[in-house]
């Protein structure tokens, strides 16, 4: 599916500020990048003369010096923050990390500082809701054990007083007046704690209860995108993983759309980042409002987004996104404080469903690809694969 043309509308986007930025002069951006390459070189052990031979039998490069070169090949900065996202690069500790980094590449030829800041900060994020939902996970369990002993205790202690109340009927038989005086105050006052406890039981259900509440608030948090509102990655790969077991157990087919804001990076550095926030929202916006309730629409990360569409088959959800592209394209967005223009915003798409063979992960790899065509083929365009 291509791009349509149609007569272009002028939108609003709320509170988006004008900002100008100025692009470098060639020559010191040339200048910039040959003292970043020097440093590099010095700091991580590079050579000048990069015509060099290699040695016969020369040792493997230590990560060190991988790192550098790393850094030195995509002109970054060595920062610590630079350091520790191609430290976990190249030793690929977070394989949702080695993905980020191979698409910006792929993306833009090289690892930018842009990308490779929002790339670490969504890792990070992306670690922090981990252990909130563990975390949140551990203290639902320990709550339904307490819960299930205080109901028990309740129990216990109700069945307690109405022995006591058995016995003190008993007591007030034949025994001696003064004995049986003691042993009757004995026991109502047993009964008395007895009915305490039990209101101390209540009320710890209670703030258990609230407590649950506070959990679940804390879950929805977790798996949500601050900015746009959309669910974040977390939540999409459980949701995903649930839709291709009950795609295996009813039969229904499953379809997946991977979108791509085009030339996000432009946007960001002409108009600055809050344009670029917003943008974000508003594609959000267009591609949850457009695609119904039976698709669960995802930020997956930067300015990607996921959509999965459970009963409809890879035909049926391009055509629901190609509209979404469509209505996108043909609007002109203006910051509507500033009245500055923002120009046309257009995002391509690619779309796979299910295979008899496939499980989520693969479902979703074959998507990016299709993504990635949509990409080559010139960008603010739905492509599907897999059918």
């Amino acid at each position: 599916m291509s791009d349509a043309s149609s007569s272009a509308r002028l939108v609003a986007v709320d509170g988006i500020p004008a900002r100008d930025r100025r692009a470098p002069a060639p020559d010191d951006a040339r200048q910039r990048r040959n003292r970043l390459t020097q440093a590099v070189k010095s700091w991580f052990g590079g050579r000048d003369d990069e015509n060099m031979v290699p040695e016969a039998n020369q040792p493997e490069p230590s990560t060190f010096q991988r790192v550098g070169a790393f850094l030195q090949q995509n002109l970054l900065e060595p920062t610590p923050p630079h350091y520790e996202l191609v430290y976990g690069y190249i030793l690929q500790t977070d394989r949702r990390l080695v993905d980020a980094v191979d698409r910006a590449i792929m993306r833009e030829g090289l690892l930018t500082a842009e990308a490779a800041e929002l790339i670490l900060s969504e890792v990070r994020t992306d670690v922090s809701a981990e252990f909130l939902a563990n975390l949140v996970d551990k203290a639902q369990a320990g709550l339904s054990e307490i819960a299930g002993l205080a109901k028990q205790s309740g129990a216990d202690a109700q069945a307690y007083g109405q022995a006591l109340e058995s016995k003190v009927a008993d007591l007030q038989g034949g025994a001696g007046e003064e004995t049986v005086k003691a042993l009757v105050q004995l026991t109502s006052s047993m009964i008395a704690r007895t009915k305490q406890a039990e209101q101390q039981l209540r009320d710890a259900g209670k703030q258990m209860t609230q407590l649950r509440g506070s959990l679940a608030e804390a879950r929805r948090i977790a798996e949500s995108d601050a900015l746009t509102g959309l669910a974040n990655r977390r939540a999409f790969e459980n949701k995903l993983r649930r839709a291709v077991l009950q795609a295996r157990e009813t039969g229904k087919p499953l379809a997946l759309a991977f979108c791509d804001i085009d030339h996000f990076k432009v946007i960001n550095d002409t108009h600055g980042h809050d344009v670029g926030d917003r943008i974000l929202k508003f594609v959000a916006q267009r591609l949850a409002s457009a695609s119904g309730n039976n698709c669960f629409v995802a930020r997956h990360g930067g300015e990607e987004f996921v959509m999965l569409f459970e009963g409809s088959n890879a035909e049926a959800a391009a055509r629901i996104v190609n509209d979404v592209r469509a209505d996108l394209q043909d609007r002109r967005l203006v910051a509507k404080q500033s009245g500055e223009a923002i120009g046309q915003v257009s995002f391509s798409a690619g779309v796979a469903s299910l295979g008899p063979k496939d499980n989520g992960r693969q479902m979703l790899r074959t998507a990016d690809q299709a993504l990635y065509r949509a990409k080559r083929e010139g960008r603010n365009r739905v492509v599907v694969l897999g059918e």
